[in-house]
């Protein structure tokens, strides 16, 4: 999610290459032109959707759909060439993504901390109103228990933000794997099905740079 929005840009519909395909240099989504449309010579490319908005036009060179097609068939068969290594590694990163023991401990220690700071607040408090107290050191001590209880809440949160990016790894790797052990011989043609769950995004520089769902990063000369 985050990468795609850092992207500059829009997802447009209709097409399976809308909103994957990303200029290196600005961060702009390519979009897809029909050039000479009503002709024998009609053909579908694809340019960086800053291409003239801006006075200094970008530099970013337009690409033919049956290029990325035929880049991503080559990247794709070179997984295909390596597949069961592939998946053993990542049978690997599965079983310690799988492993929440760590994480649940830490959860565990923070929650009892702030509770223990919740008693304190409460403690304080009671004090507080039970007898006279020095106000600024009233006031130090509950500003400290405050600071306190932020820290043990934001430690908290990263933990809960990290076991949501695990579960999101792990659920495209399976997918990503899923779809390597069904592919049985290499690619000849192109499959739009097997694109849409395979690749996050392209990357559009002096090469095409596809980045597999899994992580795995391709890069391809362009033809």
């Amino acid at each position: 999610m985050k990468k795609r929005k850092e992207a500059k840009g829009y997802k447009t519909g209709g097409n399976c290459f809308s909103g994957k395909i990303v200029f290196g240099e600005c961060g702009s989504f390519y979009v897809s032109k029909v050039w000479h449309s009503n002709s024998k010579y009609r053909r579908t490319i694809w340019q960086c959707n800053h291409k003239f908005k801006n006075e200094k036009k970008c530099k970013t060179p337009h690409i033919y759909e049956d290029q990325i097609k035929e880049a991503f068939i080559k990247a794709f068969n070179s997984l295909i060439e390596n597949k069961e290594e592939i998946i053993m590694g990542y049978e690997v990163i599965l079983k310690e993504l799988l492993d929440t023991t760590k994480l649940e401990k830490k959860v565990a220690n923070i929650q009892n901390e702030m509770e223990v700071v919740e008693e304190l607040f409460r403690k304080i408090v009671d004090e507080n109103s039970r007898k006279a107290m020095d106000q600024k050191e009233y006031s130090k001590k509950y500003n400290d228990l405050v600071e306190r209880y932020k820290k043990a809440q934001d430690e908290l949160n990263e933990i809960e933000e990290k076991q949501q990016e695990n579960k999101v790894r792990k659920d495209s790797i399976d997918t990503f794997i899923d779809r390597l052990k069904s592919q049985d011989s290499i690619l000849t043609d192109f499959d739009e099905t097997l694109w849409t769950s395979t690749i996050d995004k392209v990357v559009i520089e002096d090469d095409i740079t596809f980045y597999f769902r899994d992580g795995t990063k391709i890069k391809q000369e362009l033809s």
